[in-house]
C-alpha cells in the first residue's frame, strides 16, 4: 500500500531550482506524495511556476516570515502520515522518503533524520562523498539530547547534524502541538529536533545519502546576520532552562560549549558587518572586545579574499 507523505517546500525567489525541486518530489516512488509548496512573499516568477504544474498544492504568505512560518503553514496544511521537509533549492533521490518511512516504522521513530549527497549548482557531486558515513550509522539508533546538541556545536569544521532534513511522523506533531520557532530564520530544523528529543521523541537517521543539498558557492561561509545569531542565542537559552535542571553534566557542558561557539559567531559577524561598511574603528573596538573571536575573522577575511582572486 502506497503511503500518503507530505512534502513541503517553502519557496522564496526560487524560481531557478523550484522546478527541479518539485519534480524530484513527483518522482517519489512507494509514496503519494502530497506536495505543498509556501511561498514566502516571493519577488520574482515562483508563483507563476508553481501554478504551472499539476499535483502542487499552492500557498501564499502576504508577506515574508521566513522559513519557519512557511513550514508551519505547510504543517497545518499536510493530509500525509508523514511530513517531509525539502528545500526549494534541493532534490530528493526516488526511493529516498520509501527508505525514510521503512527506517522510521522499523524504529518506531516520530523523526528520521536522512543523511544528504552534496552536490554543486548543476547537480553533480562536489567530492562524491556523503555528508556521513552510511556505514557509521545505526538507523535503530535513538539520538540523545547530549548526541544531537554535540553535532551541532556551530564550528567551522564540524559535520552539523542540523544539516539533515526531517521527516515527521504527522501524529507526533499534531499531539505534541510541536511548531517551527517564529523567531528563527536559520537553524529552524536544529531546533525543532531538539525540542522533540527533550520532549522524548525518539529521532534516528536513515543513513542512505539521497537527499541532494544543493551548495552554491559561497552557500557555507556566507555571513550571517547578528541578528540571527542573536535570535538563536535567546532560542538556545529558552530550551537550557527546560532541560538544565534535570540535565546530566555531559549535557550541560555540551549546551555551554554551544553557546560559547555561538557567542564567538556572533562577535566575528558582527566585526565582518562593521567591515564591510567601512566603519573601521569600530570593527577594531569590537575585536579588542571580543579578542577569541579573531581567528574566526581572519579565517573569514581569507576566505573572502580568495573568493575575490577566483572571480577575477
Amino acid at each position: 500500500m502506497s503511503l500518503h507523505t507530505t512534502i513541503m517546500i517553502a519557496a522564496y525567489n526560487a524560481e531557478r531550482f523550484l522546478p527541479k525541486s518539485i519534480a524530484s518530489a513527483r518522482a517519489q516512488r512507494g509514496i503519494t506524495p502530497d506536495i505543498i509548496v509556501v511561498d514566502d512573499a516571493s519577488q520574482d516568477n515562483t508563483c507563476q511556476i508553481v501554478r504551472e504544474i499539476p499535483d502542487v498544492r499552492y500557498f501564499k504568505m502576504p508577506q515574508n516570515g521566513g522559513p519557519s512560518a512557511a513550514r508551519n503553514i505547510a504543517i497545518e496544511e499536510a493530509r500525509g502520515n508523514w511530513i517531509a521537509v525539502l528545500d526549494a533549492d534541493d532534490e530528493m533521490q526516488p526511493e529516498r522518503l520509501s527508505r525514510m518511512i521503512a527506517c522510521g516504522k522499523a524504529a518506531q521513530a516520530d523523526i528520521v533524520l536522512g543523511n544528504f549527497m552534496p552536490v554543486g549548482s548543476d547537480g553533480s557531486p562536489l567530492n562524491g562523498e556523503a555528508f556521513l558515513d552510511p556505514e557509521s550509522i545505526d538507523p535503530q539508533k535513538s539520538l540523545s539530547l547530549e548526541d544531537y546538541i554535540a553535532g551541532n556545536q556551530m564550528t567551522a569544521d564540524e559535520k552539523s547534524l542540523g544539516y539533515l532534513k526531517p521527516l515527521f511522523r504527522r501524529k507526533y506533531l499534531l499531539e505534541n502541538n510541536l511548531r517551527y520557532d517564529l523567531t528563527l530564520r536559520n537553524s529552524e530544523d536544529y531546533h525543532i529536533i531538539a525540542a522533540a528529543i527533550a520532549e522524548g521523541a525518539k529521532v534516528i537517521i536513515s543513513p542512505d545519502p539521497d537527499y541532494l543539498y544543493r551548495q552554491v558557492e559561497g552557500s557555507l561561509s556566507a555571513t550571517l546576520p547578528p541578528d540571527y545569531i542573536k535570535a538563536l542565542l535567546a532560542a538556545d537559552a529558552a530550551l537550557a532552562s527546560k532541560v538544565l535542571p534535570t540535565a546530566s553534566e555531559e549535557l550541560a557542558r555540551q549546551i555551554e560549549s554551544r553557546r560559547y561557539y555561538l557567542e564567538m559567531l556572533l562577535a566575528a559577524e558582527t566585526t565582518m558587518c562593521h567591515l564591510k561598511k567601512r566603519q573601521f574603528l569600530t570593527a577594531l573596538k569590537n575585536m579588542i572586545k571580543t579578542p577569541k573571536a579573531c581567528r574566526l575573522v581572519a579565517e573569514k577575511l581569507a576566505e573572502a579574499t580568495r573568493k575575490r582572486t577566483l572571480s577575477r
